[in-house]
């Protein structure tokens, strides 16, 4: 039956398309956990594109020098009792910290050294024989070494004697004492009595206890502990610091043992010292590696100790040489660094890029040498010239890009052969110059060459220039000092000079926290990459003051989020944010709720148990702190002296789940991999509540807390919020599970403010055979039966493995009715594995009621649901139970080879005969597999009046169109469509195969994300988002396109939608094709591969701006041509009532 087009109203005098569309948008989060054991697709746990996949070197070079067994830091006076009080010494005694022992690999803490009368006496180990700190005879005397230096401790020293002392300033804000009056004495006596006691009171105090009345006497004797633990804890924590933390050595190795225990097991690392000399341990000597890098042993990585190599891993003995070295001598480090830098230099299949032959090495692995010292540099015995401050060599990209380093500050200084010339030369100088010049860069590293990148840590020692970071060093600074007249603090500004050239970064620890703090964030930044899979969305579909862009994001290795706002104007986006949510989520006060109640009281007894880690696991947490630590607590981090997993941020990686902005209370809603929805206030960006659903996994939501914690989903899909047309009086939220597990949840938001755990209303889980991972946003939708109803695709991994719709109460969760398309297979990662893709629904007589649903599945099918009767009995698929179409094509072979279909269909109706189109695109970017796929995908646009259709072979009737030319205009990639022309009259649609012109090349370009509409009548554009990973370990996060065509046609719009060069000319916008000019129709916009695109119009001038982001994770705002009739209505959002 023909309907009539439909009206404008005065409100809304822009025609829609589709306005009789019910749409669901998709997050472009297209990977997933892991898949159920008995169904569907097995798919990786972090997001295939955050980059370059392939683990970075790792070389930790340890200052092995003498002065690293010394017992002071900065001050070497062992005789001073000065050198006894932790402000003036910051590696002696602080009784307001609590030691622990050193970790092991597994990151349990080793055992031995805490008993007051067995401590380790060594400088530089934790082993061997032990010695009785109350026994003044048992504190023997150590040798030390054989290479004893002026300053350092000689032959014949005591470790220890029979009553140990320490001082504590009495004004705890004191940072250096010089007088004894401004401390506390404290004594362990032989007998296990803590005294305290003040000089010259001249009031004995005590008697017996070292006191006396004259005016140099310590005096006012009694026992009074330095802290709130008894006598025998405070003696057990001395003993525990005595053995691990004493000299500059063990606080080194107890801060990198932490450190390190942080990664996970996608890097590789090797250890180093200074002098390269043989270790020491309780397990035996190992000789110094020639090759640091274990990479004949697993590829290198640093593998779990809980793997199946047991003691025998990388992990295991990279701890054993960190904790076997031994200290002497003095401090080479032109040598150390040049040494990391050959060996980066290295081809062989031992070397750092090995294991593999020369031919077969990956060129886009990266290297990092983290260099660590407690004093300045005495050895000049390496010869590399002057670097920093002459040109080096033009290096090339494959693509013929070139780079050359000129000195310009802050890089180049007039003193050749120092330390920062050194690290300037392994970064310069292309070390590889026979692989591809393809490793990861960025504005801060602009080299695509193979070379080494230097970070540097000074431990207890600072410079005379006054940064303590790269990031504080100002471009223009070229003031370095001469590093080799003396040797003094000017050292130690080349070693920040060092970190400035070899594009690192520096720290300068002035205590074992500090060096504990530096290491981390040199490892923080070695392993993260910021990334997006999220839409952007805003807060207004019209340009108006006060319009907003929210874009959310994620810094993988770290696994922290962001979702941050940005002004929107009709010039662009203000490259500055108004607010980010990591920063204004409360670090007490909190308010997280599960549907019990607030969290973590509300802990239900399995919560805990699945958060509860003991025995032989790595970390051990009680189910109890790890519900704290999940809501928010930092107590227990390990940078607060716990052994819990460190935060930059609170709030976790955001990669499948896209902003929801509800207008009506001025909120914005996403869904987090920290096992949370969140709820901001849209304004300022400060956390409203959160809240933990039951259908997560809570075992692996109690791996957030682990150090080396490794990826996982939880709250990761699509969501949806009622306006108050569509629930009266009330915002009901829905949010599905994605990748994080099977299901979703409903929420009333009407009061966010206000919100408890009374607000949950119901969920659905995997306990139903058919209910997938949901990553489609659903639908909200009244029926013909008058109810308000949630229609949800399954999506994939459901034990059946089927496309299955579902439809449910809204208001209560009663399921209404569920509907097979039997297509599918229950098979572990069969061809047939299946599941629904996004829905979109249709009213068709424009009553305001859903009437059909359309959608895709993973096997190409597309499916039409009739909802349309009164008599849910009545409800089933059209088209006699089968799909509409099956997107596929013929290859060279002659198999026929099925096109998925992952993102909703968009719907609109012709304008001159009125019946129903369908337009989407096809692929799938799910699995590593996914990412190599060179199967051609395309986009389709096709009616839907009854007739079979047909793309291939005999009685097809698809026009194909096709792309015809590429080119590039303002720096950004182009290419355009054939010219514009009209279907043939037997026509019943097109279709345009992603090839890439003049040879039809298939780059692996498919659409995985919601095709969109916009027109006024006399033409209407289709909208897609293209992407294109790039296969291959060396390859980086992807490109792809924005795409714009005639949506009736298949070809060209009449003019470009895009305008490129920013001339505010859309005619101009063209590229030549067979001596034609043809519009341009597709740009690559810069943002890695694509997310779908934002709309927004309005303004004075009335412009139209397309706003994207992708995985790369920037944002990138164009002026688009605005065709429709101009009005401030949701042309973005194309569906009824929303």
């Amino acid at each position: 039956m023909r309907m009539p087009p439909p009206r404008k109203s005065a409100n809304a005098p822009c025609r829609l398309v589709a306005s009789r569309t019910l749409s669901a948008l998709v997050a472009f989060g297209f990977t997933l956990m892991v898949s159920p054991a008995k169904a569907g697709i097995t798919l990786p746990t972090d997001p295939l594109t955050t980059g370059v996949r392939v683990p970075p070197n790792i070389l930790f070079i340890l200052d092995d020098s003498g002065s690293m067994a010394f017992d002071g830091m900065p001050s070497s006076d062992a005789s001073s009792w000065k050198n006894q009080t932790y402000v003036n010494n910051t590696v002696y005694y602080n009784p307001n910290r609590t030691y622990t022992p050193w970790l092991n690999a597994d990151g349990t803490q080793m055992s031995g050294g805490t008993s007051y009368g067995a401590v380790y006496g060594d400088f530089n180990l934790a082993s061997g024989n032990t010695i009785n700190l109350a026994d003044g005879g048992s504190c023997r005397t150590y040798n030390k070494n054989n290479n004893s230096t002026s300053g350092e401790m000689k032959d014949g020293t005591k470790v220890c004697g029979g009553v140990q002392t320490f001082y504590v300033p009495i004004d705890a804000a004191t940072t250096s004492v010089t007088d004894r009056s401004e401390v506390y004495r404290y004594q362990i006596h032989t007998d296990g009595r803590i005294v305290r006691s003040r000089y010259g009171t001249r009031v004995q105090g005590l008697s017996g206890r070292d006191c006396g009345t004259g005016k140099s006497d310590w005096g006012s004797c009694e026992y009074v502990n330095p802290s709130s633990r008894s006598e025998a804890d405070e003696r057990t924590n001395y003993a525990t610091w005595f053995s691990y933390h004493r000299t500059r050595m063990k606080a080194a190795k107890a801060g990198a043992g932490i450190a390190f225990n942080q990664l996970g097991i996608n890097v590789r690392v090797g250890f180093r010292t200074i002098w390269g000399r043989n270790g020491s341990s309780t397990s035996g000597n190992w000789p110094s590696q020639s090759v640091p890098i274990p990479v004949g042993n697993n590829a290198g990585l640093f593998d779990n100790p809980n793997g199946a190599d047991g003691n025998d891993n990388n992990r295991t003995r990279w701890y054993q040489r960190l904790y076997g070295t031994i200290g002497y001598n003095g401090t080479p480090l032109h040598k150390a660094l040049d040494d990391a830098g050959k060996y980066f230099s290295s081809d062989k299949t031992t070397g750092p890029y090995g294991p593999e032959n020369e031919v077969d090495q990956l060129s886009c692995r990266q290297n990092f040498s983290i260099l660590t010292t407690d004093g300045y540099w005495n050895n000049l015995d390496i010869d590399v010239g002057e670097q920093d401050n002459s040109d080096g060599p033009a290096i090339a990209t494959p693509d013929g890009d070139k780079y050359q380093y000129k000195p310009a500050a802050p890089y180049a200084a007039g003193d050749a052969n120092t330390l920062a010339d050194v690290a300037m030369r392994y970064w310069k100088n292309d070390l590889r110059d026979d692989l591809d010049n393809n490793v990861p860069s960025n504005d801060r590293n602009p080299a695509f060459w193979q070379h080494m990148v230097t970070f540097g840590i000074s431990l207890g020692l600072a410079g005379t220039t006054g940064y303590n970071s790269v990031s504080e060093v100002p471009a223009s600074f070229s003031s370095w000092p001469n590093p080799k007249d003396k040797e003094d603090s000017d050292r130690i500004d080349d070693l920040l000079h060092a970190a400035v050239n070899g594009r690192g970064d520096f720290f300068s620890a002035a205590d074992p926290d500090a060096f504990v703090t530096g290491l981390t964030a040199a490892l923080a930044a070695i392993t993260e990459r910021t990334g997006s899979f999220s839409n952007v969305s805003n807060n207004s579909a019209t340009l108006t003051t006060g319009s907003r862009l929210f874009q959310a994001s994620y810094i993988s290795g770290v696994w922290t989020g962001e979702v941050a706002a940005y002004p929107i104007s009709s010039n662009g986006i203000d490259i500055v944010s108004s607010w980010r949510a990591s920063q204004g989520i409360p670090a007490t006060g909190r308010k997280v709720f599960t549907s019990s109640g607030a969290f973590p009281a509300s802990a239900t007894t399995a919560q805990l148990a699945s958060l509860t880690r003991t025995g032989v696991t790595n970390y051990p947490v009680s189910g109890a702190d790890n519900a704290a630590y999940i809501a928010g607590a930092r107590t227990l981090e390990l940078a607060n002296g716990g052994t819990l997993r460190n935060r930059s941020s609170l709030l976790g990686d955001v990669v499948g789940s896209s902003p929801a902005y509800v207008n009506d209370t001025n909120t914005l809603y996403v869904g987090a991999n920290d096992g949370m929805l969140h709820a901001f206030d849209a304004s300022n960006g400060s956390e409203v509540f959160s809240f933990i659903p039951n259908g997560i996994d809570w075992a692996s939501l109690g791996s957030l807390s682990r150090p080396d914690y490794a990826h996982r989903y939880f709250v990761d899909g699509s969501i949806v919020v009622s306006n108050r047309v569509q629930t009266p009086g009330k915002n009901l939220l829905v949010a599905g599970l994605g990748k994080g597990g099977k299901g979703l949840f409903v929420l009333d938001v009407t009061n966010p403010g206000s919100f408890t755990e009374s607000k949950f209303k119901w969920e659905a889980t995997g306990s139903d055979a058919d209910m997938g991972l949901v990553q489609s946003r659903p639908i909200i939708a009244r029926l013909n039966n008058g109810t308000t109803a949630l229609v949800v695709s399954n999506g994939i991994n459901s034990s059946n493995g089927r496309a299955v719709l579902f439809v449910y109460n809204l208001e209560t969760g009663a399921l209404i009715k569920k509907i097979d398309t039997g297509a599918g297979s229950a098979v572990l990662d069969h061809a047939d594995s299946n599941g629904l893709s996004a829905p979109t629904g249709w009213d068709v007589d424009g009553n305001g009621t859903l009437d059909y649903v359309y959608a895709g599945d993973m096997l190409g099918n597309v499916w039409k649901f009739n909802l349309g009767a009164s008599q849910t009995s009545s409800w089933g698929i059209a088209n006699s139970g089968s799909p509409l179409f099956s997107a596929s094509y013929v290859d060279a072979d002659g198999d026929v080879v099925r096109q998925p279909i992952t993102g909703a269909l968009s719907i609109a109706m012709h304008p001159t005969t009125y019946k129903t189109w369908l337009f989407f695109g096809t692929g799938r970017l799910m699995t590593a597999g996914d990412m190599e796929s060179r199967d051609i995908q395309s986009m389709y646009g096709f009616v839907d009046d009854g007739t079979t259709l047909v793309r291939n072979g005999a009685g097809a009737n698809l026009t194909k169109r096709e792309v015809v030319v590429t080119g590039t205009r303002s720096g950004k990639s182009v290419r355009s469509f054939q010219e514009n022309e009209v279907l043939p009259a037997s026509s019943k649609g097109w279709y345009l195969d992603l090839l890439t012109p003049p040879n039809d090349l298939a780059e692996g370009e498919r659409i995985v994300t919601n095709a969109q509409l916009l027109g006024n009548g006399r033409q209407t554009a289709l909208i897609t988002a293209s992407a294109i990973p790039t296969a291959g370990a060396c390859q980086s996060d992807g490109r792809g396109y924005i795409n714009a065509l005639d949506a009736f046609t298949g070809t060209s719009l009449f003019s470009s939608f895009f305008d490129v060069n920013k001339d505010g000319n859309f005619k101009d916008e063209v590229l030549t094709n067979d001596g034609k000019t043809v519009p341009i129709g597709s740009v690559d916009a810069g943002v890695g591969m694509p997310t779908t695109p934002d709309l927004m119009g309005g303004g004075e001038p009335r412009v139209c701006l397309i706003s994207v982001t992708g995985s790369n994770g920037q944002v990138v705002t164009m002026r688009c041509q605005d065709i429709r009739n101009l009005g401030r209505v949701s042309w973005r959002e194309i569906k009824r009532g929303g």
